[in-house]
């Protein structure tokens, strides 16, 4: 069969053609009113899609009732340009052995089965072009010719007009579907979707146990408390990271110290913790708990770290906030091998989302059955942990300590088992990017991200260090030049103690070397799945011209 240019059309561009509410509407109208005079295509199951979208209410302020839905269809399907290409049953995929391999290969499960259904029909009638908002979905498949009709930025020149962030989340149909899905069914929260997002992160990660929140800085949190972090005990952690990474010890009321920075890796140094613990021991301060920060995604290096809190006596959390999808000697982030706790963030910058959200993981059924307690206000329904009571009085629940209320939704962990099937998808696509910054950066002036041999980053940020001495312009120029090119890099971190609220507790500048200098001279490039050739481009170009006079 002769290869055809007619393109495929995703069910998007026909339920933002009859969302009037949507700022992709006059777009696909443009789009159906062009494509109708050459020609386009649509498979079945397309039009279930968006049969069951429209009707349901997603996406559109005003639902069609199912005779609405049915009438589009059959004008549509009237309509001699466009041609209804029926999908195969996935049954009858799994008894082609082609295709079935296929479909290990690139990971197809759950709803990525829609996509696939697709592009096997497009296979089976030689059809190389689709038209979709889900752009990101279907570029996995390399023989795809894949147009986004609803990009939002334009290019002039190669460089890009709207403004570029320096992360953002990818929301697909299927994740919007799912966090649908639960929106129409009996539980919005403590239902199933909790414990299945909590299954399948520590499957991934090889962890035995794992506790989902509201936030990275709660499971942060609660994982001190399990660990019995209180007054007159210090936590340790760097100081180039979020303040939560700290504040988790305030909270329990606990001190906090910080350990310099490896100057290539930027994580805690293991040569500055050690030298700390042996001055620690000597003033008999030795902290309680330490928490490394899997800075950008690249882990620290946990086995030496492990070593030393054998010898010094301290417990591990490892705030891995930027880095699930990681690995460190080969193996997924946050097995704990080499710690107590491992700790993700599901915010919308980080490699998957839930909107707000982390998760705390642990081999230790102790520490995963106290932070579930923590995180539920402090109660428990199981008969084993409750004091008794009077025969006749009912006692389904009883707080047995004073814990927070850090759950988190079914909506949310509906996104986050939705986004759990694209991870090794974010992550390939975030080291692409990175490989590309590296090769058109290294003539410049600039260091970028060195990466340990022991590692694999998961590049949730991507930080270029302007050398000062080598480079003609400073941090503050480079930054000032982005941002006047809609460019919005960031800072990843000041460090911790020189806020002001850290200040006022004594600390003072000078007092972490490594992390002040990086701080002076380091900016954070946009880094996200969803970024284009060509803001890419934009902002190699941007670096160029801002460093080179």
């Amino acid at each position: 069969m002769k290869t055809t240019d007619k393109p495929l059309f995703d069910s998007n561009i026909f339920i933002y053609s009859v969302n009037a509410d949507s700022p992709f509407h006059a777009t696909a109208l443009d789009l159906l009113e062009r494509y109708t005079k050459s020609g386009f295509y649509v498979t079945d199951i397309n039009l279930i899609d968006f049969f069951q979208v429209v009707t349901d209410g997603r996406k559109t302020l005003r639902p069609f009732s199912t005779e609405q839905a049915s009438e589009y269809i059959r004008k549509l399907v009237r309509i001699p340009e466009v041609n209804v290409l029926k999908t195969r049953s996935f049954h009858e995929i799994l008894h082609d052995d082609g295709a079935h391999a296929e479909v290990r290969r690139f990971q197809v499960k759950h709803f990525a089965i829609y996509d696939y259904l697709i592009v096997d029909c497009m296979r089976q009638h030689d059809i190389k072009t689709i038209v979709t908002g889900n752009a990101q979905d279907f570029r996995k498949y390399p023989f795809l010719d894949v147009i986004d009709p609803f990009m939002t930025q334009s290019t002039t020149q190669g460089r890009a007009v709207a403004p570029i962030p320096y992360g953002r989340q990818s929301i697909s149909e299927q994740d919007v579907s799912a966090v649908c899905s639960v929106l129409l069914s009996d539980f919005l929260t403590q239902g199933p979707k909790v414990p299945a997002f909590e299954q399948i992160v520590a499957e991934y990660c090889g962890a035995r146990h794992a506790v989902a929140v509201n936030s990275a800085t709660s499971a942060l949190h609660i994982a001190c408390l399990a660990l019995g972090l209180g007054p007159g005990e210090t936590l340790w952690t760097s100081p180039t990271t979020f303040v939560a990474s700290a504040n988790c010890a305030l909270y329990c009321g606990a001190s906090v110290d910080f350990v310099d920075i490896d100057p290539r890796t930027y994580n805690m140094s293991v040569n500055a913790l050690e030298a700390k613990l042996v001055q620690a021991r000597q003033s008999g301060c030795l902290p309680k708990v330490v928490v490394p920060v899997h800075l950008c995604g690249q882990p620290c290096e946990m086995q030496a770290i492990h070593t030393l809190s054998r010898e010094y006596g301290f417990r591990i959390i490892e705030d891995a906030s930027h880095a699930i999808g990681a690995k460190y000697q080969g193996e997924p982030l946050g097995n704990c091998r080499y710690s107590d706790i491992t700790v993700f963030s599901f915010h919308p910058v980080k490699i998957i989302t839930t909107g707000e959200g982390g998760m705390a993981l642990t081999n230790d059924p102790e520490l995963a059955r106290l932070m579930e307690c923590f995180r539920t206000h402090g109660i428990t329904g199981n008969k084993a942990e409750m004091q008794p009571r009077p025969a006749d009085e009912i006692w389904n629940y009883q707080q047995i300590r004073l814990g927070c209320n850090y759950r988190m939704t079914d909506i949310q962990a509906a996104l986050g088992l939705s986004q759990m099937t694209r991870l090794d998808e974010f992550i390939e696509k975030r080291r692409q990017i990175a490989a590309r910054y590296d090769t058109a950066f290294a003539d410049l002036p600039v260091t970028t991200p060195w990466q340990h041999p022991d590692t694999c980053s998961s590049y949730h940020l991507y930080p270029i260090r302007i050398r000062q001495g080598d480079s003609p312009k400073s941090q503050r120029q480079v930054y000032d030049a982005f941002h006047s090119a809609e460019v919005n890099v960031n800072l990843h971190y000041i460090p911790v103690y020189r806020q002001p609220y850290y200040e006022a507790m004594g600390f003072a500048a000078g007092y972490c070397p490594e992390a002040e200098q990086y701080h002076k001279e380091t900016i954070s490039l946009p880094m996200y799945p969803s970024l284009s050739i060509e803001q890419q481009n934009s902002i190699i170009q941007t670096v160029m011209e801002s460093i080179i006079p």
